[in-house]
């Protein structure tokens, strides 16, 4: 799992999924990495749920040098049987992050290093590539700032649209201790996440796999 700095790098990508509820398919979502120019690039993620009754886009713009990713701003978007939900923010270099919604603007107090969470999963696939096993992050959204944690499980045989596969599975710390989420990368493709799995009380509610994946 551990690599060297020098071979830790980022590649543009387009990545579908399948969402399950209880086994029955019921949505899909999308995550696409576009190199913009040098060091900046944007990551797109979609969601479509129950026949396009409910949608959700983040875009988020970033620099990555070095190891380190440097948010630039991210704009958000819901929308629920017709009802939609639009905000932005951007992120200042004192840390300070502006944020616009429909019915006003709100500045919070932050530092540098808080991210957005579509750049944040960028940052989690790197930190596996330099062979991390626990890391934590500040994100901010809603007008929240939040801690987020994971840490390596193991290592597991998973299967994939490409066959079985060696994945990293990776479990979200959390404080509720009835609800429990692991999420399985694979490094032979770039440590691209293929699965997600949600569970309550032990039993699984939800997952996710991936259906097609490129590199541009």
């Amino acid at each position: 799992m551990t690599v060297s700095l020098a071979q830790a790098k980022i590649y543009p990508f387009q990545a579908k999924y399948a969402v399950y509820y209880k086994d029955v398919r019921f949505g899909s979502g999308e995550r696409t990495l576009r190199r913009l120019s040098g060091d900046s690039y944007k990551l797109t993620t979609q969601a479509s749920v129950l026949f396009g009754t409910g949608d959700y886009t983040n875009n988020s713009w970033f620099d990555f040098k070095d190891n380190v990713l440097t948010t630039d701003r991210y704009e958000h978007e819901t929308s629920v049987m017709g009802f939609g939900d639009v905000s932005s923010a951007s992120f200042e270099d004192n840390g300070d992050i502006l944020m616009d919604f429909e019915d006003g603007h709100v500045e919070i107090k932050s530092k540098p290093d808080v991210m957005d969470v579509g750049a944040m999963t960028i940052v989690v696939q790197n930190d596996l590539k330099l062979g991390k096993t626990a890391f934590s992050y500040e994100w901010v959204f809603e007008e929240k700032l939040e801690t987020i944690a994971f840490e390596v499980v193991q290592e597991e045989t998973i299967n994939t649209i490409f066959g079985d596969m060696t994945a990293v599975k990776v479990k979200e710390v959390k404080k509720k201790k009835n609800r429990a989420t692991y999420y399985w990368f694979v490094p032979k493709l770039d440590y691209q996440l293929a699965q997600v799995e949600v569970y309550k009380h032990g039993v699984r509610k939800s997952y996710l796999k991936l259906t097609d994946l490129t590199f541009q």
